[in-house]
């Protein structure tokens, strides 16, 4: 019986690792690119706007890759559906924006904007977003919020975890 047990636990076993394979779908996530100053090696070209990260294989057509998880501190928020257009920050704001925080980057969102590959979990797709990288800890995060709350500018300032998402399909 016990034999029969371990039998079909390395049966199982062995399936699943097939279905892995054969489906090419193993996850990596990437290292964020967090520091303004400094440059991202990865295989897809993040637009200034964007918090890039770091994609090590060749880019599929239809796949998604995401980067580690990471803290950030939303700064501001926008509606982005309008009558319109997408809604969203200016570039002349973000990089406004940027000279406050030296070395860590400010990004923005473009949610429900036309040919926008990135998008970030963890927020309403609803609204786009200003935002400054905030650290992979609580702890780190919280200083940051504190720098921005003591700042006066973005009383509204808030911590979100969150991971950024290339869907490379269009």
């Amino acid at each position: 019986m016990r034999e029969a047990k371990f039998s079909i636990l390395a049966f199982v076993g062995l399936m699943v690792l097939s279905v892995a394979q054969v489906s090419g779908r193993r996850e990596t996530l990437g290292a964020v690119c967090s520091n303004a100053t400094s440059s991202c090696k990865s295989a897809h070209q993040f637009t200034s706007y964007q918090l890039p990260f770091e994609i090590k294989e060749p880019l599929v057509f239809g796949r998604s890759y995401k980067s580690v998880p990471f803290y950030a501190v939303i700064l501001q928020s926008v509606a982005a559906n309008t009558a319109t257009d997408c809604a969203h920050i200016s570039e002349e704001q973000r990089l406004e924006t940027q000279t406050l925080f030296a070395d860590r980057k400010v990004f923005a969102s473009r949610s429900s904007c036309a040919e926008e590959l990135i998008l970030y979990t963890n927020v309403n797709q609803q609204f786009n977003f200003l935002a400054v990288y905030a650290g992979t800890t609580k702890a780190e995060a919280r200083q940051v919020l504190n720098k921005v709350k003591a700042s006066n500018r973005y009383p509204q300032a808030q911590l979100r975890r969150m991971q950024v998402v290339l869907e490379f399909s269009t």
